[in-house]
């Protein structure tokens, strides 16, 4: 990457890739928050979720200031941009909705095998999220190689838009007088942006207007998460009768039902 004589870290450290880091940085952070269990986890982690997608949204203008980046440094930017997305907005959206469906007392769903299907559209949406970011860095490269204008369209559901969508559902759910965490609709939504993710449909890139309305969008997201109930997820040692982290519960359980029947 840098071929000037001394000793260099290997990547890239100007401006132009700092929102990134950034954005990865607070999505390691609301990862943190989702297994700390305290009384706000869950409102923290969203918030962590809503400045990775701000920090995004930024991430390409601020790198497009530079006019002198190297060919090299432009494809470094590529493949960090989809990396750090894939951390953001693949990883971390699927483990909130993970965490709710292994350890939420009061868990909506009744049954082990409804908990174990959310675990396995957690696991699509982030497949998708993966071949989606893969296929746009193909695509990207291809695109600059041809020509130097800025994208006008994107092809398909971008991954950030989990920013949006999952705080949302999350205030829906609680001014909806719903007093359990949102886990069914969430992972409807997982579902439903997995698909989107990779199907081809043609969507255009918000401009200036566009992320000013996004950013508006979020600050109201913020304001009523912040009025929102904190979901508190116990743990297993807090309470043994949690039933998808306690392998002798669920036997129980489906014990239970075969006798039933």
């Amino acid at each position: 990457m840098n071929k000037k004589q001394g000793i260099h870290l290997l990547g890239v450290y100007n401006y132009t890739v700092v929102l990134t880091y950034v954005g990865m940085l607070f999505a390691f952070a609301g990862i943190h928050f989702v297994f700390s269990n305290n009384d706000r986890s869950f409102i923290l982690a969203l918030l962590c979720l809503m400045i990775a997608g701000v920090m995004d949204m930024f991430d390409g203008k601020v790198a497009s200031t530079k006019k002198d980046r190297t060919p090299s440094e432009k494809l470094f930017g590529i493949q960090i941009d989809s990396m750090a997305d894939i951390i953001s907005y693949g990883v971390f959206p699927s483990l909130i909705v993970y965490k709710l469906a292994i350890g939420d007392k009061q868990y909506p769903v009744d049954h082990p095998w409804q908990a174990r299907i959310v675990i396995c559209v957690c696991a699509l949406y982030l497949l998708c999220a993966l071949i989606r970011l893969s296929y746009f860095n193909v695509d990207e490269m291809e695109r600059q190689s041809q020509t130097n204008e800025s994208r006008h369209e994107y092809r398909g559901l971008p991954v950030t838009s989990v920013a949006v969508v999952l705080p949302a559902v999350f205030i829906v759910s609680y001014f909806t007088g719903n007093s359990r965490p949102p886990i069914l609709p969430a992972t409807i939504f997982l579902f439903i942006m997995a698909l989107a993710f990779i199907t081809p449909f043609k969507m255009l890139k918000p401009h200036l207007i566009g992320k000013c309305v996004l950013i508006l969008i979020g600050v109201v997201e913020l304001v009523l998460l912040l009025l929102g109930k904190a979901y508190y997820v116990q743990t297993p040692e807090e309470d043994p009768s949690i039933v998808f982290e306690n392998k002798a519960t669920i036997e129980e359980i489906e014990s239970q039902q075969a006798e039933a029947f």
